[in-house]
């Protein structure tokens, strides 16, 4: 749980100054890069930690995670433009994927199906106290006085990395103990294997395909603007027609030439999984589009500091956390997981369609707290009751499979998620800035730099360009409110959960052991 506030702490302060940083280098309007590199890199490395943390260990592979993650942090902090901070970027989504999901692997690894939403929520928990410990850096990194440097938020990559230490060893120091003494104890040695067993068992060429496919795909909606011609230059059409066949691709190369798929054939037969699989991924989408912008918008269109428009719009990550632990308390309590999943996503979907009025400029502080907080219930009802109803079709061994599967397909709605919104801030906002602007006006500086041009613009011309920054929003909640419908359709293709399947009584039953006799669960090894 350490370990997790420090996870927790990080991504707020990161995206409480990301508005600022990229600023700072004038790409505001194609900062949703950044975001859309992390999720391409989780979708392609989730597989490879999981599998490297069947094969190696789980210490081994978390540690290799904190160092990517630990180098990606020094890199955004001494980085000396956009380019850099994309390969730091780079090196951060190494780090993150592994921690995230190996986190995950080891909270099924030592939790019964019953108790694993409770755990899942507690290991969330401590991200409401990051919020605010976050929260109280961003306001003096974001806004330095006129004697103190521009870059004061390269400070904010040094708490980041310092704290992040200091979460790694209250984690790795029992991991490594306790796993040691196992092998010493089964007298263990490493099995030494080739390189090409390696990339066989980690499908390196599906890696490759679904790094290419979302790469190539995703990246011309955000890009496309800043090239000549838009989406008739030769360039982008390319890429993105590249990008569609990288993703044929993959669906063959999965399908028929690889006994080690990315995700196995089996999750997607299975409707329960795959309706899982889905909604996590739908969730995912609909989470990046609502808030790739969203801070800059209320920087802007509010006059807020950076500090008081995170702290505003986190409403959403607080109730989403507070409800998934009611939700796991419910699921034990009533041992059902189906029926919440429905509930999730119709509360969601309400807190999606209260957002789009509640984007408008002229709308109060207390309507976009609630359409937040509702809609951030929704999701953590929806989220943790998927997650255990998807892990629950499977057997303890597949577990970690399972996770990665899940892993990939929010890496993938995250992906698209920021490319969408990324296309709706370079596509759709030009237009609405020239049709509400009356006055002369630079749409680059309107778009990449709005935090240094907007104060010289007139009260006039500035109330114009708010509410065509107000547009863009409200098409963003308005794609969200129709992705819904994938998930509801996703949720009804669920079946029947038994959430004490996998309880050593009901495993005795099932194998007609007798009453007094050891069970295979108590005489099964783990791993």
């Amino acid at each position: 749980m350490f370990q997790a506030f420090t996870f927790s702490f990080e991504s707020n302060m990161y995206y409480g100054i990301l508005g600022y940083v990229t600023g700072f280098f004038t790409v505001s309007s194609i900062g949703s890069i950044l975001p859309t590199i992390l999720q391409i890199l989780q979708a392609a490395l989730v597989p490879f930690y999981v599998k490297i943390c069947d094969v190696v260990g789980r210490a081994e592979s978390i540690t290799l995670a904190i160092l990517f993650y630990m180098i990606g942090f020094t890199v955004q902090g001494t980085s000396q433009s956009f380019g850099q901070l994309a390969i730091g970027q780079i090196f951060y989504g190494m780090g993150s994927t592994g921690v995230l999901s190996l986190t995950q692997v080891l909270i099924a690894d030592t939790t019964l199906l019953l108790d694993r939403g409770i755990m899942f929520a507690l290991w969330d928990l401590p991200g409401i106290a990051s919020v605010f410990a976050a929260n109280a850096l961003i306001d003096p990194l974001t806004l330095p006085k006129a004697d103190e440097p521009k870059d004061k938020w390269r400070l904010g990559f040094v708490a980041m990395g310092v704290i992040s230490v200091v979460g790694a060893f209250t984690l790795l120091g029992p991991l490594w103990h306790l796993q040691l003494k196992a092998k010493r104890a089964k007298n263990r040695l490493f099995q030494r294997r080739s390189v090409g067993w390696f990339l066989h068992e980690f499908d390196a060429v599906g890696a490759v395909l679904i790094t290419l496919a979302m790469s190539l795909t995703l990246l011309p909606l955000i890009l496309a603007r800043s090239y000549e011609g838009n989406w008739r230059n030769g360039k982008i059409l390319a890429m993105f027609c590249s990008g569609v066949v990288c993703t044929v691709l993959l669906v063959v190369w999965e399908a028929r030439f690889t006994n080690r798929p990315i995700m196995s054939m089996r999750i997607w037969a299975n409707r329960t999984a795959f309706g899982a699989l889905v909604i996590n991924m739908v969730l995912a989408v609909m989470s990046s589009v609502n808030y790739q912008y969203f801070t800059l918008y209320l920087v802007v269109a509010r006059g807020l500091t950076f500090g008081d428009a995170l702290l505003l719009e986190r409403g959403y990550p607080v109730l989403w956390i507070i409800f998934e632990i009611i939700a796991a308390l419910l699921m034990k309590r009533f041992k059902t997981c189906r029926p919440f999943v429905w509930i999730g996503i119709g509360i969601h979907v309400l807190g999606c369609g209260l957002m789009i009025p509640a984007r408008l400029p002229e709308a109060s502080t207390a309507f976009v707290v609630i359409s937040q907080a509702i809609a951030g219930a929704g999701a953590g009802i929806a989220a943790v009751s998927s997650t255990i109803a998807m892990q629950s079709v499977v057997s303890k061994d597949e577990v970690a499979t399972v996770i990665g599967a899940q892993q990939i397909m929010q890496a993938i709605g995250y992906g698209v998620g920021g490319a969408l919104a990324g296309g709706v801030w370079t596509q759709y906002l030009p237009g609405r800035l020239a049709k509400h602007i009356t006055t002369p006006y630079d749409e680059r500086l309107a778009m990449n730099d709005p935090l240094k041009y907007i104060p010289e613009l007139s009260p006039t011309t500035k109330a114009q360009l708010v509410t065509a920054y107000g547009d863009a929003q409200m098409l963003m909640s308005i794609i969200t409110c129709c992705l819904a419908i994938i998930a509801f359709f996703c949720a009804m293709l669920m079946k029947p959960i038994d959430m004490l399947q996998d309880q050593p009584d009901r495993i005795a039953q099932q194998n007609g052991v007798a009453d007094g006799e050891p069970s295979e669960v108590e005489t099964m090894e783990v791993k």
